[in-house]
């Protein structure tokens, strides 16, 4: 009887070990931050409408300046809760350096303007109306951010915002 529990428990702690990765199980997480990404993961190039109805493709910024994809929606308590952490993205020391692009998710126009509008979004909101960039970037969850450096491959991806850009980025 007791072996058959100590199967069970050891069937347990292995399935758990697999489902956490092996970033997750190193002292330090490996010395990288736990993206939940391959190394050969490479952003895919899209082009969204902004709110005004322009077309804005990812790879107008990819070269130039790292880039931040934040798949957010507008009832998302989460995605709510980031928007000053954002915000602040914008300023000093990364003002300039870091180009941050806020996907919603399948929502309309005038439903993410009056979002925008309300709760002070000072970053670029593309609308994903169909999701298909969501389902190119592999979402499941919002919020989702992405960090992409400026060669095009993704360093980050959680469902919370990068502790550091800077160290992610090795800058």
């Amino acid at each position: 009887m007791r072996s058959r529990y100590a199967i069970a428990a050891l069937l347990f702690l292995l399935c758990g070990a697999a489902l956490a990765g092996p970033e997750r199980l190193l002292p330090g997480g490996g010395g990288k931050p736990a993206t939940g990404i391959a190394e050969s993961d490479r952003s895919t190039d899209f082009t969204l409408p902004d709110l005004d109805g322009r077309p804005v493709t990812l790879g107008r910024y990819l070269g130039k300046k790292p880039v931040l994809l934040v798949f957010w929606a507008t009832w998302c308590p989460e995605c709510k809760a980031a928007i000053p952490e954002i915000n602040a993205m914008t300023t000093e020391p990364l003002a300039g350096k870091l180009q941050i692009l806020g996907l919603d998710f399948k929502e309309s126009r005038e439903m993410v303007a009056n979002a925008v509008e309300a709760r002070g979004i000072r970053f670029p909101v593309l609308l994903d109306e169909h999701g298909q960039v969501a389902r190119a970037y592999r979402v499941v969850g919002i919020p989702t951010y992405i960090l992409i450096d400026r060669r095009g491959k993704m360093v980050y991806r959680e469902h919370v915002l990068p502790g550091d850009i800077t160290r992610i980025l090795g800058s």
